[in-house]
């Protein structure tokens, strides 16, 4: 499945059975790669669709994957009390700090893709959010 938004083509491979590292339970899995056809940058992410719906069926759900991807990237700006703060997670949580650090990583991919600063990505995503969210 593929879809354009931007500067971005988002193409969608189903992989099937494989675990979220952070949870056991989805095994929907989803390679998710995003290409900025100004600067040639690449990058790729997983994504897990739900049991009920575990295959993409419309572009607006390849677009609303990349939302999804995009908003993880832009938490990873928060500090970690600010994470935990915001998505209701214990300071001491494992499973938080696992989290916090693959939204980073998301930061990190996005970033590079991009070509983004700061203030762009919060209007990129405001953007996105009117036809994916």
């Amino acid at each position: 499945m593929k879809a354009n938004f931007k500067q971005f083509e988002i193409n969608t491979v189903y992989h099937g059975d494989k675990c979220w590292s952070c949870d056991n339970r989805n095994y929907n899995n989803h390679i998710v790669t995003v290409k900025n056809t100004e600067n040639g940058k690449r990058t790729r992410f997983e994504f897990w669709c739900s049991i009920m719906h575990p295959e993409f069926e419309s572009e607006y759900d390849v677009l609303n994957a990349f939302y999804c991807f995009v908003s993880d990237a832009l938490s990873g700006l928060y500090s970690f009390e600010e994470f935990c703060d915001e998505f209701g997670y214990d300071t001491d949580s494992r499973k938080a700090e696992k989290v916090y650090k693959a939204c980073k990583r998301a930061y990190a991919k996005f970033e590079r893709v991009s070509g983004f600063s700061e203030n762009e990505m919060y209007d990129f995503i405001n953007e996105l959010a009117e036809i994916a969210a």
